[in-house]
């Protein structure tokens, strides 16, 4: 991603991508030092992107991928103000993201990564409770359970740079919230054989063999 980067400084998408991979390791992190640094550059990645990305947009008000890379880069966002209890800027940025993805849908159907994270609001709306559910309605999407179960298969069988985190979260939902861990198992086994020292996958297989 930082090749990306430093091959093409005004693409939003690379900075979109390193955002990801900087929450994932401020996640998995445990010295506090460490996740300091690693929130301070994925906050700057976020703005890199989106500065980038409305910067393309201007020029272009139908550039599907700026679109793609400004919800990402939000997407990393929301997830770290769900950490940070902070629901005001929750709410907020989900809306905004919900309007960058239209966008790229609308503009490029053929791009199925799009899906992973409209297949993800759809489905986990629905397992808020019945006054959560009704707000998010009004600021993002209503909820939906198998319109997102179709996008998150959808994106599973064909997307491109999202096709293996849409894939672990198909096997996790199969697995916890459909009670099919018969669904899950191919999934989640073909993930552990691609990944074998990813010991995500080995607990995921663990427990849905479980099941």
């Amino acid at each position: 991603f930082q090749s990306a980067v430093e091959l093409d400084r005004e693409n939003p998408l690379g900075y979109a991508f390193l955002a990801l991979a900087r929450l994932f390791s401020y996640e998995m992190e445990y010295d506090l030092q460490e996740r300091a640094k690693y929130q301070e550059l994925m906050l700057q990645d976020i703005g890199e992107a989106l500065a980038r990305g409305q910067k393309r947009i201007e020029k272009n008000p139908r550039d599907s991928e700026a679109y793609f890379a400004m919800a990402l880069a939000k997407i990393v966002k929301v997830r770290w103000a769900i950490a940070q209890k902070r629901y005001v800027m929750v709410a907020q940025e989900t809306a905004s993201t919900w309007d960058y993805l239209e966008k790229v849908k609308a503009e490029d159907p053929q791009n199925y990564d799009v899906y992973f994270p409209i297949g993800l609001l759809h489905y986990h709306l629905d397992h808020l409770p019945a006054v959560t559910r009704f707000l998010s309605s009004l600021l993002v999407t209503a909820a939906d359970r198998q319109k997102g179960l179709q996008e998150l298969v959808l994106a599973a069988q064909k997307g491109d740079l999202l096709k293996e985190l849409a894939q672990a979260e198909l096997s996790s939902v199969y697995t916890y919230f459909e009670g099919q861990p018969t669904q899950a198992l191919p999934i989640t086994v073909e993930l552990k054989k691609k990944y074998p020292r990813n010991y995500n996958f080995s607990f995921a297989l663990a427990n849905t063999l479980s099941e």
